[in-house]
């Protein structure tokens, strides 16, 4: 009896290892939770056009989290399509044993997203200074790259992030409006910090 019991815990173990080895390298790609996703996100903002291929579930061993993740996803806000590569999100293995949708950490991957369709979405934002230098500012050109990575607390409240990407060919309105033309940079920008490099442009020839 007891080599039975033995060899029973000995295949749930070696099953329990085989489930987590696979989800930490293949991973688990379904589109069942499709609808209910896009479904919550209508109910939160119903000017949000949402189409998902297929999921992918992984375990990051690491961060001993569970890993969502989905590429090319089409999305359109206010008739911007919004060019993201690809979406993923953290969620703690306890929050899911205990049936909360929490989402500890989200990361988006933007590219070549034109400066015009920035624009666009930015005369919806509150008023600020940013808003006002950007549509009165800058024109042309577009973010080639950009990586966001945001922490989340309760209520999806950001708690930390950090930003990095390139932007290229840009058309910028400096002091008593000196134009720069096909300006081009990278950078990185968090809650304390912004740093610029591998600046160029064009001024007059």
């Amino acid at each position: 009896m007891r080599k039975i019991i033995y060899s029973f815990f000995l295949i749930i173990l070696a099953l329990i290892g085989f489930i987590i080895i696979y989800l930490s390298t293949v991973g688990l790609e379904t589109s069942k939770f499709n609808n209910i996703i896009i479904n919550e996100i209508k109910k939160k903002d119903p000017n949000v056009q949402l189409i998902l291929g297929k999921i992918k579930i992984k375990f990051d061993l690491k961060k001993f989290q569970i890993y969502l993740s989905t590429l090319e996803p089409q999305i359109i806000y206010r008739d911007v399509k919004i060019p993201i590569k690809e979406i993923g999100l953290y969620s703690k293995i306890s929050s899911i044993l205990k049936s909360k949708n929490s989402v500890n950490q989200a990361i988006l991957i933007i590219e070549n997203f034109n400066v015009k369709d920035i624009q666009k979405l930015a005369v919806r934002i509150k008023p600020s200074n940013f808003k006002t230098y950007l549509l009165n500012n800058i024109n042309n050109g577009e973010i080639e790259k950009i990586l966001i990575d945001v922490k989340l607390g309760k209520n999806f409240k950001i708690n930390d992030y950090k930003v990095n990407g390139s932007v290229k060919k840009v058309n910028v309105k400096a002091f008593n409006d000196l134009l720069i033309q096909d300006v081009s940079l990278n950078f990185i920008s968090d809650k304390n910090l912004t740093l610029i490099n591998s600046i160029s442009g064009n001024y007059q020839g």
